[in-house]
């Protein structure tokens, strides 16, 4: 009996000591978001962009925006997407930039997807002024619906 007890409290004792290490092993917001301007690998940057999009986090659109001109295509294409989430404001005229001057497509089509979430008033001439330059026919195709249905709409 005395062994059955030792080894149920030694279960016990192994699983709260797991559950305190996995409870030390999650981030706060705020370290994802220093992991946003910590210049770190690209690994690290976007399981931040993607947590804090995730979890909505506001505090999160400066470092997200400041992202969204790094040299790693799929850095930024991961802030765009985050900042979509997120939905603030703030997010429109770093994705507006990124829309008409990004050299990725990826990241152009990331850029409008997330201003169309955002909803903002500002992406409005960008849209026509990409619809003008564009040569990417999945972005295209997209700014012609956009425009299919504001038409619709009047």
């Amino acid at each position: 009996m005395k062994r059955v007890i030792c080894v149920v409290l030694l279960a016990a004792a192994a699983f709260v000591m797991v559950m305190t290490q996995e409870a030390r092993a999650e981030k706060t917001a705020k370290e994802y978001i220093a992991d946003l301007t910590a210049g770190g690998d690209e690994k690290t940057v976007i399981e931040a962009a993607q947590w804090l999009g995730n979890k909505k986090d506001k505090d999160a659109v400066p470092g997200l925006v400041s992202l969204m001109s790094d040299k790693r295509v799929n850095v930024r294409i991961e802030s765009a997407v985050a900042l979509g989430l997120i939905g603030e404001e703030g997010g429109a005229d770093a994705l507006n930039n990124a829309l008409l001057n990004d050299e990725s497509a990826e990241v152009r089509y990331a850029a409008i997807l997330a201003t169309m979430r955002i909803g903002s008033k500002k992406s409005i001439d960008a849209y026509r002024q990409a619809k003008e330059k564009e040569s990417d026919p999945f972005i295209q195709d997209i700014l012609a619906k956009m425009e299919e249905k504001a038409k619709a709409v009047k």
